[in-house]
């Protein structure tokens, strides 16, 4: 029997009797009895295999494994974790040096060009036909009024955009020792090749003007742009040569007049085909009363100032009106018209002066002897470019400050150079944000784990600790990246940084909850592998999910949202290592800190506090007064529920947690809650779907500048006003030219429908290089039909008076297109002609005119844009020269056709553009055209296109990877699929909410959208896993869920908030309209899902449990115990020598199946087994035994150990009453010894292997030792074969010696005589 005052056991089945209502329904609300498969699914295991409960075998079978490994990777980690924070600290600094070599990608073509796809051909091919990618660049000035309803289109305004365009543009810049003006690079029409005339060649290269497209250009003073700065002086001429008062066909005549040697009927032609006729001598001035103003202006004797409106209507035309014809479109901006759709009005102005690229410029300077002296090269070029544009930025900025121009109106600098810079700053890394951001996260991990009231117990300094390690963590990872050649852009330096940390900190939230609710008496040893144990697969399947999910959405072949996943994906392996391998020692440094009773922080300044006084239950007050003299067991279960301290009710963690046992798992739970809380989601689901066909596609280029700069209001102003773009159609290779004319002037045509291109004033297209390259081989035909008339030019020759033209007309007549047969004259009488009926040109001998076409008539070949590849041959004509041949251009394989285009101010309408075009383009490629658009427009927003089917396509590949991640975990399909539905709802709410938020629709937000679900997995699976964990109805089940999972899941997600509220301070305002935005929505509807509809979903629709008792139905019964674990003592003992010893084990104590073992428990048990005794309970039972022994004829028996009590005497017998008392202890092993669960067992096989180790070092030793005394005896019987050696060669030596001196006697008789008579008195002595 169990003596009252012994100490009652911990077992359920044997204290029941003895224990309290209010503590047994306490021992069973334990985490154990309620989440046994959370907390041990070994248990859970062996309870099923007994047949105590239902539930599946499989899943926990795994999870048994997993906290298995978990719990004996956390007691390792614990054991040695100074030397694992040194290596990790080691290498992850090793990986953060990676981030030297990273590479930032900031344009469009390699951020959302499709792999694979059909622009990405198109790119390559461009590339590869023209060289390494060059475009052009331009330097703008937008005009505006101050008062938005204020026109423009009058005088003053003009005027004032005079002065400001003709001070920036007469900017220089001093670099490399030279001088740089906008002549020097600019784009200005090509002119026709003078052999021998090298110095009028050189006059006309000055005074042919630079390309400024301006409105200014439809009066007199577009003159005063154009130069040059220094009028040229040229003998015998009246004038100098100057735009303001250049009448280019009177000094043609004046030099006719001069009789220079100059072919004259070339220039003519050519400024012919040009429209270079008055320039600007009959164009009106804008204010007449200007001495400079012509007296040929048309209202320069009226004085009347000119209908500036009817000027602008229908565009300007430049000095070379034939290829200079600015649109209306492109000069003015926000204009509203008549009913005769002639201008009215005109909110802005533009002026685009045309730049060379920086390889263009480097190709026209590198023969020049003005930069030999430099090493000219590329980025030389570039850098010269940039410095001038800038400074042209700079001198608007000065002139409009100044006061020099009217207050009335605003000027608007813009380059490519510039908005290159924005787009490169725009993915550079915002240090100070993410600084801000991390100390924020830093304030808000100290202040929610500190306790004010016990600073032993607090836990801020391993929250600060985690932050610093998720850090650099997060460092370490992107240098990996770089690393990997991964390439950086704004998605990785604007969301990847904050989205790692917001991932991290939950996750290190949860471990320090559970670390938090962690009883005080879990043997030290066992605390941090506890905490792996229970929290560390909530962690790791988490993270699993957004890794799987994050590489699924990688497949996709768009580059930046590849990269965006895939350093996504890594960084959260990082963390994710850190997490389960790095924090966990960390704690396990802190759990040495409370041991030593220091306080948090500052634990290495202040000195060591007692520790805190425990509240123990008056059960156990009751027991240690009944048991003071008894040896009292004061160890406790692992997650006995009263053994928590009193004081943890000061950490936060632990006030959410019990309001939402106390208040808010209640109150959600109720029926009225639950209906309301699902129409609202049915709402809320129906409005979201209706806010996603208002989401709108597109990203403005506004958005990516800073506001309040000059750059964001010119583009603004821009896309407002104008909407203006070029594009190109082109042509490729694999395709005859030569008899396929009449296929392409089709293609072009059918360009008219298009209803954003410009067309010209008869409702046409202007004109491509096919047809100016016809209008050329006319004018030539008609020239020589003219000479053939006159009798100048024959079949065999031409004579002086020959025009040029007729001559070179000749000369192309004549050519056959044949290599071996280049020219037959008979083709002159012949009736051949270089352009037939049809308007076809000769298909012979095309490549042939095509030569002497660019080269001849440089300035159409230029104004056509057609960019021929491979070039055309030059061929210059002359009329002296009697060598009829011309060479041969080769076949081309890219040409472009041009188009302007305009009202394009909203993604709609470009989408509309490129959907229009691209259906043209595949109509003539099915007709044996390979052709292909080019253009801003297809290269900025082709990408929404095809953005929606990609994005879904992301989706759904996340989503199924996450379903088949929480399958495969838990092997719950239905539990999966709850998961992926709710992270499917939780993106279609945010997408709703872009439309409510006022958020388009691009490839940043698409990016946000497929990192919902990574952050909704954890609102969502920690709760379905503590929600198939739990035992009990599914009412209560979802209120356990709750009360585990929403402190640490509320903690991260304001985490994640502060972390991204720092998007904020950004000097970009479509960070924080887009990125912060969409981030705290994301975190909103996270919570409200996952906390809010999720639990009661799992209430009415959720799961199976993982366990079902079948005694209890809201608990586990109470286990079965196993028999008392065997345990190895060591004992020695000496052999027969004296030098050997050996170990053997201590016999096991016998075990029975049922409640309790008994053993008599020796007094070496204790020391041997220390930490059994702190998941043990026992009891001492001293049962008394009472013996009656009789004695005959005086004779007495007694037990050694009896007390006699009574004697009595009969019959001549005497009876002795002895009363014996036995010590026995009774051990109870209750269901939470860490002996009775498998993954308990890591101490037991350290402890074997240790003996295992002393027995192999003993035996190694012994086996030493007889090794050495073989040795000794061996040199032993060494050294004694070398004596009996050395003896026999003393006998052999005295055996010769004898026998030599034998020898030597029979050899001398009187010696041997001698000898012999002494030896014979030697034998007689």
């Amino acid at each position: 029997m169990v003596a009252p005052d012994s100490e009652a056991t911990s077992n359920p089945r044997i204290a029941a009797a003895q224990e309290s209502p209010s503590a047994a329904e306490a021992r069973h609300s334990a985490d154990l009895y309620i989440r046994t498969s959370w907390v041990d699914a070994a248990l859970a295991l062996s309870e099923l295999e007994k047949g105590n409960i239902e539930g599946g075998r499989t899943s926990l079978w795994i999870r048994a494994w997993l906290q298995e490994q978990l719990f004996i990777l956390g007691c390792f980690l614990q054991g040695d974790a100074g030397k694992v924070l040194f290596v990790a600290i080691l290498v992850l600094s090793t990986f953060c040096v990676g981030l030297k070599s990273a590479q930032i990608h900031t344009r469009v073509d390699q951020l959302w060009v499709q792999e694979g796809g059909r622009l990405e051909a198109e790119l390559k091919y461009t590339a590869q036909a023209l060289g390494e990618a060059d475009s052009s660049t331009h330097q703008l000035i937008i005009q505006t009024a101050k008062e938005p309803d204020v026109s423009l289109l009058h005088p003053g305004a003009l005027l004032e955009h005079l002065k400001v365009v003709h001070a920036a543009t007469r900017v220089t810049v001093h670099m490399y020792d030279i001088e740089w003006r906008l002549k020097d690079l600019c784009y200005s029409p090509s002119i026709p090749d003078f052999e021998g005339y090298h110095h009028i060649e050189s006059i006309i290269d000055n005074v042919i003007p630079c390309a400024i497209i301006t409105p200014l250009d439809c009066f007199w003073e577009g003159s005063k742009l154009l130069g040059p700065d220094y009028p040229i002086f040229v003998p015998h001429l009246k004038h100098k040569l100057q735009w303001t008062h250049l009448n280019p066909l009177e000094v043609i005549e004046e030099v006719k007049k001069l009789k220079f040697q100059f072919p004259l009927s070339t220039m003519e032609a050519y400024m012919k085909r040009a429209g270079i006729t008055s320039a600007y001598m009959k164009k009106p001035c804008l204010d007449p009363t200007d001495p400079h103003c012509p007296a040929t202006a048309p209202n320069k004797k009226s004085g009347h100032i000119p209908d500036v409106a009817a000027e602008l209507s229908h565009g300007c035309y430049g000095f070379a009106a034939a290829y200079m014809h600015w649109p209306e479109q492109l000069i003015v901006g926000g204009a509203t018209r008549n009913s005769t759709s002639a201008l009215r009005s005109a909110r802005a102005l533009q002026t685009v002066v045309q730049l060379m690229g920086e390889r263009e410029m480097y190709e026209y300077w590198a023969d020049h002897y003005k930069v030999h002296q430099i090493g000219w090269n590329q980025e030389k070029a570039a850098a010269v470019l940039d410095a001038w544009q800038r400074k042209f930025s700079a001198e608007v900025k000065k002139i409009t400050t100044s006061g020099q121009v009217s207050a009335a109106y605003s000027f608007y600098p813009f380059s490519t150079s510039t908005l290159n810079d924005i787009l490169g700053k725009f993915s550079e890394v915002s240090l100070r944000n993410i600084v801000l951001g991390y100390m924020f996260m830093l304030i808000y991990v100290a202040v929610t784990l500190i306790q004010w009231r016990d600073p032993i117990r607090s836990q801020a300094g391993v929250g600060i600790a985690g932050v610093l390690l998720l850090s650099i963590t997060i460092a370490a990872g992107l240098g990996f990246c770089a690393l990997l050649g991964i390439p950086f852009n704004a998605s990785s330096t604007q969301i990847v940084p904050f989205l790692a940390l917001g991932l991290g900190v939950q996750d290190m939230f949860l471990l320090t909850h559970t670390y938090v609710e962690q009883a005080g008496d879990v043997p030290r040893e066992e605390r941090t592998g506890l905490v792996l144990k229970k929290s560390g697969l909530s962690v790791l399947l988490a993270s699993l999910c957004n890794v799987m999910a994050f590489l699924a959405a990688a497949l996709l072949p768009i580059p930046a949202f590849r990269v965006f996943c895939l350093q996504a994906a890594i960084l959260l392996l990082f963390t994710l290592g850190s997490m389960l391998l790095v924090f966990p020692a960390m704690i396990s440094l802190d759990l040495r800190r409370r041991s030593a009773a220091r306080a948090d922080l500052l634990c290495c300044l202040l000195p060591e506090s007692p520790l805190p006084k425990k509240k123990l239950p008056e059960r156990s007050k009751s027991r240690s007064r009944r048991n003071e003299k008894s040896r009292i067991d004061t160890s406790r279960q692992p997650l006995d529920p009263e053994v928590t301290e009193e004081v943890k009710t000061c950490c936060l963690s632990i006030s959410l947690t019990k309001w939402t046992k106390n208040h808010y798992a209640p109150f959600i739970m109720r029926p009225s809650v639950k209906v309301t809380s699902m129409l609202a989601l049915i709402a809320l689901i129906l409005a979201s779907v209706w806010g996603t066909t208002k989401v709108k596609d597109g990203l403005d280029l506004t958005d990516i500048v800073p506001e309040n700069t000059d750059e964001h209001e010119f583009l603004s102003r821009q896309e407002k006003y104008f909407g203006f773009y070029n594009m190109y159609a082109v042509t490729q290779g694999d395709f005859e030219y030569p008899t396929n004319q009449k296929l392409l002037y089709e293609y072009h045509e059918q360009f008219v429908r298009i209803p954003n291109i410009i067309k010209n004033d008869n409702g046409g297209l202007p004109k491509f290089w096919l047809t100016l390259f016809r209008e050329w081989l006319l004018d030539l035909q008609v020239a020589f039909d003219k000479e053939v008339a006159s009798g100048c030019i024959t079949q065999e020759y031409w004579c002086k008076n020959a025009s040029d033209e007729g001559i070179l007309a000749y000369k192309l007549m004549v050519q056959t297109g044949h290599v071996d047969n280049p020219i037959d004259k008979s083709l002159i009488s012949s009736g051949h002609r270089l352009v037939d009926k049809d308007g076809i040109i000769n298909p012979k001998a095309f490549y042939n005119y095509l030569s002497a076409w660019a080269t001849n008539d440089a300035l159409a070949y230029g104004a056509s844009q057609g960019n021929l590849k491979p070039q055309p041959q030059r061929w210059i004509h002359s009329p002296e020269d009697v060598h009829l041949e011309i060479k041969k251009s080769s076949p081309l394989i890219y040409t472009q056709l041009p188009f302007y285009l305009s009202g394009l101010s909203d993604t709609d309408s470009i989408k509309t553009l490129i959907m229009s075009v691209r259906e043209l383009c595949l109509k003539y490629e099915a007709k044996g055209l390979p052709n292909f658009p080019s253009g801003i427009p297809f290269l900025f927003w082709e990408q929404y296109l095809y953005l929606r089917t990609s994005l879904l396509l992301a989706l759904v590949c996340a989503l199924a990877a996450v379903f088949v991640c929480v399958m495969i975990a838990v092997l719950n399909a239905w539990a999966a699929l709850l998961v992926t539905v709710s992270l499917g709802a939780l993106v279609l709410q945010l997408v709703g909410a872009m439309s409510l938020l006022g958020v388009k629709l691009s490839a940043m937000p698409a990016v946000l959208l497929v990192l919902a679900i990574g952050r909704g997995v954890h609102f969502t699976l920690h709760l379905c896993l503590g929600f198939v964990t739990s035992i009990g109805c599914k009412r209560r089940r979802a209120s356990l869920a709750l009360e585990s999972v929403l402190a640490p899941v509320v903690h991260g997600a304001v985490a994640a908030a502060l972390a991204a509220s720092m998007l904020a301070a950004s000097d970009f305002g479509f960070v924080a309209r887009l990125f912060l935005r969409l981030l705290l929505a994301m975190v909103v509807l996270g919570l409200v899902d996952g906390l809010l509809f999720f639990p009661i979903i799992l209430s009415i629709l959720g799961p199976a449990a993982e366990v079902r008792p079948l005694e209890h139905p809201e608990r586990l019964s109470t286990p079965s115990p196993k028999c008392s674990p065997v345990h190895p003592r060591k004992s020695s003992s000496n052999s027969s020598s004296g030098d050997k010893s050996s170990r053997t084990k201590s016999a096991p104590r016998p075990c029975a199946p049922s409640l309790t073992t008994i053993t008599e428990e020796p007094s070496s048990w204790h020391s041997s087994a220390h930490s059994v005794q702190s998941s043990m309970q026992s009891i001492v039972v001293q049962p008394e035994v009472v013996v009656e022994t009789t004695t005959y004829n005086g004779s007495d028996s007694a037990s050694g150990r009896s007390t006699p009590t009574s004697k009595t005497s009969h019959n001549g017998a005497i009876t002795t009453k002895v009363t014996a008392t036995a010590n026995i202890k009774v051990e109870v092993v209750t269901p939470s010894d860490r002996k009775s669960r498998r993954s308990y067992h890591y101490y037991d096989r350290r402890r074997d292997r240790d003996d295992d180790r002393d027995r192999d070092r003993d035996r190694d030793r012994d086996r030493d030792r007889d090794r050495d005394r073989d040795r000794d005896r061996d040199r032993e019987r060494e050294r004694d074969r070398d004596r009996d050696r050395d003896r026999d060669r003393s006998r052999e030596r005295d055996r010769r010696d004898r026998y030599r001196d034998e020898r030597e006697h029979r050899a001398s008789p009187r010696e041997n005589g001698r000898d012999s008579g002494h030896e014979s008195d030697s034998s007689r002595h």
